[in-house]
């Protein structure tokens, strides 16, 4: 639901004509806590365990996005983003992803790819 909303004040706040430079800063803050939530859900949900990787890679990943959508932000004074963004296609991967782990359980991610090979 965060996610959502969070997508949704944004445009909000331009149409009504309530954005300023403080609320931009604080819905980019909490954001960032929320990338890092995110991760951590994420990493218990594929059960990464002691692979720090893995964990690293994926951690990354989000927070690259999250990073150079904002310094892009920044230089340009606006988030253009384009038809295939990570913002918004990254919040559709992550909802099928999560539907994924509903329909078929989280046990899949501990299955070894290889057995014969351990």
């Amino acid at each position: 639901m965060y996610r959502l909303l969070d997508e949704c004040d944004g445009k909000q706040a331009r149409r009504t004509g309530n954005s300023s430079p403080l609320g931009l800063f604080f819905d980019h803050g909490v954001d960032s806590l929320s990338v890092g939530t995110q991760a951590i859900i994420m990493f218990k949900c594929i059960q990464v365990g002691t692979s720090n990787e893995c964990a690293f890679f994926i951690y990354m990943v989000l927070h690259g996005i999250f990073h150079f959508t904002t310094m892009e932000e920044y230089y340009t004074g606006g988030l253009f983003l384009g038809p295939f963004n990570g913002v918004s296609d990254g919040s559709i991967l992550l909802y099928t992803f999560y539907y994924f782990l509903i329909t078929k359980g989280n046990e899949v991610f501990l299955t070894t790819p290889f057995p014969e090979y351990t």
